[in-house]
């Protein structure tokens, strides 16, 4: 057995990446490494990141007017210029999500009352349920307390816990 395992050990420099690989591919890296003690090495977060100081989008319906809630993000330390509005609860239906499916660009999308249905809704039962779901897409903040409502105070708080938890800076 001792000469096996010096022949292994002697090998496995040159065979280690491809045999990770294919174990990962297979879906057996996880039961592989716990099988050598090692399960800590697995990843905790998830490869895909954004960009802290990326875009945000806010889109659903506002009784809150645009330079306001600028005017609060600006209060906050956050440029103007890194926000996109979508105000209007028709926008929910017509905004193309995939825009920021897997771009990195996009820190934050914050999401009001919009209709469920929508562009890129898919199989899911609501666009929202479709981009909290889905892997590739920012973070997604529900604005509302019972329910959605784009709300100043909502606004503010979201956003700074964001920034408190290191999500958006």
């Amino acid at each position: 057995m001792l000469e096996l395992e010096d022949n292994i050990r002697k090998e496995l420099d040159d065979h280690l990446p491809a045999a990770l690989s294919m174990l990962n591919r297979t879906g057996e890296l996880e039961t592989f490494l716990k099988m050598l003690g090692m399960e800590d090495l697995l990843q905790s977060k998830p490869l895909y990141q954004v960009y802290k100081t990326g875009k945000i989008i806010v889109i659903g319906r506002s009784d809150v007017k645009a330079e306001v809630l600028l005017s609060i993000a600006k209060s906050l330390g956050l440029s103007k210029d890194r926000f996109e509005l979508y105000l209007d609860y028709e926008d929910g239906k017509t905004f193309d999500f995939e825009k920021a499916h897997w771009k990195p660009q996009y820190a934050l999308i914050m999401v009001g009352p919009m209709p469920h249905s929508g562009a890129s809704k898919g199989d899911s039962g609501s666009v929202i349920a479709k981009i909290e779901s889905t892997e590739g897409y920012p973070p997604v903040v529900r604005l509302g307390a019972n329910g959605l409502k784009i709300t100043k105070t909502d606004f503010r708080n979201k956003l700074k816990e964001m920034i408190d938890t290191k999500k958006i800076a």
